[in-house]
């Protein structure tokens, strides 16, 4: 298989969402209200690709999905004890459901440490909705350590609690 991290366009824009929706949809009827109609979404995606931060997965040629990298922080990251510096944090990271559960999303978390590291970042942070059992079992597996709890009142009641990690790169 071949894998592709490349930045998005905005004549991508249409294809990167309608990959997010069916992503969505997947979490919503598997009972994982991560995600609401304000974060993330078209606007979202359009405003990173304006900053040059949305990336893109393609497998074999087609978009398999996409991820937001660059260094902003959550405010409520603050309270998190973190162990390195020179972190790009990872944010928005969807695969196309109908592409999962053949290790794509270990590759893809792959491409992002290899970008990460190319560009001169020295760790990998990110937070994972709590409930999202596949998510924090892939981070765990790949070697990144849990550092603390955060909660966003933004979100629906009894789906604000989220694992934060971190991951040293070489």
């Amino acid at each position: 298989m071949t894998l592709e991290l490349k930045k998005a366009s905005i004549e991508q824009l249409d294809e990167i969402t309608e990959v997010y929706l069916r992503s969505k949809k997947d979490l919503d009827d598997s009972g994982l209200l991560q995600w609401d109609d304000n974060y993330p979404g078209r606007e979202y995606f359009e405003e990173q690709i304006g900053y040059g931060d949305l990336y893109c997965l393609y497998s074999n040629g087609g978009l398999s999905g996409a991820v937001t990298l660059n260094t902003w922080q959550s405010p409520e990251w603050g309270e998190i004890p973190w162990e390195y510096d020179g972190e790009l944090a990872v944010h928005a990271l969807f695969l196309d459901p109908a592409k999962q559960g053949r290790g794509l999303g270990s590759r893809f978390l792959e491409k992002c440490e290899e970008f990460a590291a190319g560009n001169g970042y020295r760790s990998i942070r990110l937070d994972a909705y709590a409930r999202n059992e596949g998510a924090n079992s892939l981070y765990e597996k790949m070697g990144y350590t849990f550092r603390g709890t955060v909660y966003f009142s933004s979100k629906p009641e009894g789906h604000q609690k989220y694992r934060c990690y971190e991951k040293a790169l070489k």
